[in-house]
């Protein structure tokens, strides 16, 4: 006799959002390349698979906390200044079951600043999913605060 079956995972999505007073092309020139040098979660990237400018490359990421992940490129586009990478390997072991991530840019036409928006897609287990989520949203923040002070010092 088993016993009673895992919940199955469940989706969530997240998004945060912030205005940048710089124009979009400033703003792409420090995202493009998906290395993140201005969070200062990030100790290092490197690129192990691929065209550093191409959709499939690969990056792998050591934080200063000491997890590693492995991401890669599924879709970069300097038409609409945006770019999305999917986490395929972490250690420790991520409690997200696939993670799916997106940064896009949108030039503000009022003053010439930048809208940049970091969205997240997961698929966790239940009782995970909440403590996914909560993580990724404090991460998107400081992403996002990190870019801003980068751009603007």
């Amino acid at each position: 006799m088993t016993g009673p079956a895992a919940p199955p995972p469940s989706s969530s999505r997240i998004r945060e959002s912030r205005v940048v007073p710089l124009p979009v092309d400033r703003v792409w020139d420090r995202i493009r390349s998906a290395q993140f040098t201005f969070w200062r979660a990030v100790k290092s990237v490197q690129v192990e698979g691929g065209s550093p400018d191409a959709v499939g490359s690969v990056r792998r990421v050591t934080y200063t906390d000491g997890a590693v992940e492995e991401l890669r490129i599924v879709e970069l586009s300097d038409l609409s200044h945006s770019l999305s990478y999917e986490v395929f390997a972490s250690t420790p072991p991520s409690r997200a079951a696939a993670a799916l991530h997106s940064i896009r840019l949108i030039p503000v036409t009022h003053d010439g600043s930048t809208l940049v928006e970091l969205a997240a897609e997961f698929a966790a287990p239940g009782e995970w999913t909440a403590a996914v989520v909560q993580d990724a949203a404090f991460k998107k923040k400081e992403m996002l605060e990190d870019l801003h002070k980068a751009l603007t010092a």
